[in-house]
């Protein structure tokens, strides 16, 4: 056989089909698009599911495609094996009711002989048990009886992809690699054929001959018309005809391992082969999938692509790189791909950047925890213990970050079991607490010991993150103790500290202190009378009484909160100014992810308002205004016209923290040195606390790109869910100088860089009339009312503002609930997204009622979960009610009953729930 390269594969198949009349189809997201029963896209016909079951107009009858693919399902034995990959690349053709069985048969074995070059004698097929049409069509067509096998259900019949589709009974190519590659009876026993477990007939393309529909219960239907899906793995044909062993060694896959080799200093060999293979596999994996905007995070896609990150790191680890080195590979990745997939070389900056932070991120914590692994598994070695306990597993999970699915393996290949039912025990109690169970422990920890004069703490965060100190108190359990040991939690006070105490609403510092090879994880930093608190977990070592201590700031966070903590500052003075003197602070709270504002105004802010105090605090960034601090008397302070918070108690000498003519207050927290240090600000919510205040919810710097690149997401994953083409949607924007598409992230990243300050602006009128186009556009497309008015549902402005005028407020969670008429699943979901992306700790409580049944869709985001708030469990309640069933992850969950009449105790519910939960 002829060498052909992956690339050369590629295009002499789609060419070939292109020849016979197919449409060639470019690959589809690795997000399905309106499948929600799949998590990633996993074959070549995902994307072609409706028109398989004729739920939609055919746009061509037949259609060929070279489709990504993510599957994780074997991930353990990635690497260990020749042909196993998390990502990989499909090549396959379709027919929707156009050809069947004989023209499929026919175009595979001619382009396996006069294309491929394959020869005709190592050729073997397989066919379902029953299928004599299939073997007499074969026979024609030149392949010998002897040539053909009979395989079962498991082996030869295919689908669906997901738990509903298209499906059906197939056939299968493979090729005979010669005895030599056999088992070792293979050879003499004359019975090795295809189905044997052997390595001699590997598979390499599978006809799928579409005849049924089978629904979610399982239940088989003839489809409308017949259908053809083949697969043939793009790596898999190269390794044939390459022939090599593995599809690691074909030409693409080993430029890659070149590039590792390059980077590491290390040999790909028969010892470090399965490192090596683990990193080039994943690398693929989470470049792609980052291409088509599937972060790494704690739930769904993102966190398979952040587990994906950290097992390539550890393997990288092994080979001795302890730095971050996965997003070193993105320039050869973009090299090998971009002629396949062009869109890839203009995300690779972000790609990179994103697989950089989150190496970070993980690398932080990776050494200390595979010490206290060795540590755990070395003691259980010495008390003959062999299974891992669910305490201890968790431990590495939300101390160092390490993937419940990572620590089992390592644990597995130790020789040890991993108890799962008490790891799932641990993460349920753990969402039962958060982080205010320290300020609730505060108090028992230190009462009638921090009013004495020798618990004083001078606080040196001003001008320095670092710092040297002397271990004052230790506290644990509410006691004063001589040491904290590796897993203990407790308190530590110093005479100095660089961390900042949480006040004048701004949290308080994380980050490290260390006493030589001792490591305590600051977690939150608190103040009472005059001390400083540092709480958090000893991560290895012992931190003793009177020990000189290092203490380290997380300079990232800290810098995030003094961006939004000058932001704050910043706003005060634009409201004053766009709304007038009377406006007065009530409130705030300045975290590193945004900051809210409560003050004094009588009426809601209009979008004109909106508009002009966000230019006149991008305004402020944008001229470099230097941050100047002083301390003064108070009095002195109060005559230099520094603004205050009107019930506030300040002692005889106040800190003023002043920016140029914009703004001058009374401040203790931590700020900018100088504005443009803020880079953008963005106002994401405007509401009200209380009567006659107004409530602003902003972002600063990073987040603002952040937040407009998921915006435009979400819009770009609307239209692709509802099959629309983007071009009528954004068709007519350019002629109002806007835009000629939607803006990928990296665009949207360009923006920002090129127009400063007044992107934001730019970027929000586009995201306007993008929604008011699609929306426009949704409510054409469908003349039908009730589809009509669910598919605009979650993008009517009305209804949004309606719905968060009504919110619920227990404690610091919001709570939308309501119940509608005849609107479906889905279109609860969207409503639910976009009241999420108005607010940042918010649960949704949807039902819908039609007829005599009932449908509830509970939501909320990823900071409502880490609460210790789960969705599915508060659905489980209220179906109680309606008897009904469903079920769900933490953040959203699904499900249905009848007893409609019901559903407003339903729903009652689960706000009381909250309401136990969480106080009110």
């Amino acid at each position: 056989m002829k060498f052909k390269s992956v690339q050369e594969i590629g295009d002499l198949y789609l060419n070939y089909f292109k020849s016979k009349g197919h449409a060639v189809v470019p690959s589809s997201s690795l997000i399905p698009a309106g499948d929600p029963t799949l998590l990633f896209t996993t074959a070549g016909m995902v994307q072609f599911k409706p028109l398989f079951t004729g739920a939609v107009e055919l746009p061509y009858s037949k259609a060929c495609s070279c489709q990504k693919c993510v599957r994780t399902t074997d991930l353990e034995v990635v690497g260990k094996t020749e042909r196993h990959c998390t990502f990989f690349e499909m090549l396959g053709n379709f027919s929707f009711g156009d050809y069947f069985k004989k023209e499929a048969i026919e175009y595979a074995l001619d382009f396996s002989l006069n294309h491929l070059e394959i020869p005709k004698d190592k050729i073997w097929v397989t066919i379902y048990l029953d299928d004599d049409e299939a073997k007499q069509i074969w026979m024609n067509a030149g392949i010998p009886e002897e040539r053909i096998v009979r395989l079962g259900k498991k082996d030869n019949f295919w689908g669906p992809a997901g738990d509903s589709g298209a499906c059906g009974p197939c056939s299968e190519l493979y090729l005979d690699r010669g005895p030599e590659k056999g088992g070792p009876d293979c050879g003499t026993s004359g019975t090795c054929k295809p189905g044997c477990d052997c390595d001699r007939y590997l598979e390499y393309w599978n006809l799928v001959f579409n005849q049924f529909n089978q629904t979610v219960s399982g239940e088989l239907l003839p489809l409308k018309q017949t259908g053809i899906d083949t697969g043939s793995g793009l790596e898999r044909v190269a390794m044939l005809l390459q022939e090599v062993d593995s599809v690691y060694d074909t030409d693409e896959l080993k430029n890659i391992i070149k590039t590792i080799e390059s980077l590491s200093g290390k040999t790909y060999d028969q010892s470090t082969k399965v490192n090596f293979r683990v990193i080039t596999d994943h690398s693929r994996s989470v470049f792609f999938s980052i291409g088509d905007r599937i972060y790494p995070d704690r739930t769904g896609r993102g966190y398979v692509i952040r587990r994906l990150i950290r097992r390539a790191s550890l393997f990288a680890r092994t080979l001795g790189i302890t730095e971050p080195f996965i997003y070193k590979l993105v320039d050869t990745l973009t090299g090998i791909y971009s002629k396949r997939y062009p869109e890839l070389k203009e995300r690779a900056k972000e790609i990179q950047s994103v697989i950089r932070k989150e190496e970070e991120l993980f690398l932080n914590t990776l050494e200390v925890g595979l010490e206290e692994l060795e540590h755990l598994l070395s003691q259980m070695k010495s008390r003959n213990e062999t299974e891992v306990r669910g305490v201890d597993s968790f431990r590495l999970y939300s101390t160092y970050g390490f993937p419940r699915e990572m620590t089992r393996e390592l644990v597995l290949e130790k020789g040890f079991s991993f108890n799962d039912s008490e790891f799932d025990a641990e993460l349920d109690k753990d969402r039962d607490l958060s982080r205010a169970s320290w300020k609730g422990k505060k108090t028992a920890y230190l009462t009638g010991i921090t009013d004495t004069s020798k618990l004083k703490t001078e606080f040196t965060g001003y001008t320095s993150l670092e710092g040297g100190a002397t271990v004052q108190f230790l506290f644990k359990d509410g006691k004063q103790v001589n040491s904290l040991k590796a897993g203990e939690e407790g308190v530590i006070l110093v005479d100095k500290s660089p961390f900042y105490a949480e006040g004048g609403g701004q949290l308080g510092d994380w980050g490290y202190i260390k006493a030589g090879s001792s490591q305590f994880q600051v977690q939150d930093t608190q103040k009472e009378n005059d001390s400083h608190l540092h709480l958090g977990l000893v991560l290895r070592g012992e931190i003793k009484l009177g020990d000189q201590v290092d203490l380290e700031v997380d300079s990232k966070r800290r810098q995030s909160l003094a961006n939004h903590h000058s932001g704050t500052h910043l706003l005060n003075g634009a409201l004053r100014r766009v709304l007038g003197s009377h406006v007065y602070q009530k409130g705030s709270v300045v975290s590193p992810e945004y900051l809210r504002f409560d003050f004094s105004h009588p009426a809601s802010l209009t979008d004109e308002e909106i508009r002009k105090i966000e230019a006149d605090v991008n305004g402020a960034v944008a001229r470099g205004i230097a941050v100047e601090t002083e301390v003064l008397p108070i009095e002195q302070a109060k005559t230099s016209g520094a603004l205050s918070m009107f019930d506030e108690k300040y002692g005889n000498l106040v800190r003023v923290v002043g920016m140029g003519d914009v703004s001058k207050e009374f401040c203790g927290g931590t700020h900018v040195s100088n504005t443009k240090e803020i880079s953008y600000f963005a106002i994401l919510k405007e509401s009200s606390p209380g009567a006659g205040n107004r409530r602003i919810e902003a972002i600063c710097g990073d987040p603002v790109v952040d937040y407009f690149q998921s915006a435009f997401q979400v819009l770009a994953e609307k239209i692709q869910d509802y099959n629309l083409n983007a071009k009528d949607v954004y068709g007519d924007l350019k002629t109002h100088g806007i835009l000629d598409k939607i803006p990928a992230p990296e665009e949207v990243q360009s923006l920002f860089e090129s127009k400063k300050t007044s992107a934001v602006e730019y970027l929000r009128e586009i995201k306007r009339k993008l929604e008011d186009s699609l929306t426009e556009k949704l409510s054409s497309l469908h003349k039908d009312k009730k589809k009509k008015e669910a598919l605009s549902f979650s993008l009517n402005p009305e209804l949004v503002e309606d719905l968060m005028s009504k919110t619920i407020r227990i404690g610091d969670v919001v709570i939308a609930k309501h119940s509608f008429d005849a609107v479906d699943a889905k279109s609860l979901k969207d409503l639910a997204d976009s009241l999420k992306s108005r607010e940042t700790k918010i649960l949704c409580l949807f039902a819908s009622k039609e007829g005599d049944t009932s449908t509830l869709v509970y939501m909320c985001n990823k900071v409502l979960v880490d609460k210790g708030v789960h969705c599915g469990n508060l659905l489980k309640n209220s179906l109680e009610i309606l008897g009904g069933k469903g079920g769900g992850r933490p953040d959203m969950a699904q499900g249905g009953g009848k007893n409609p009449d019901q559903i407003d105790l339903a729903l009652e519910t689960a706000v009381k729930e909250i309401q136990n939960k969480f106080g009110a």
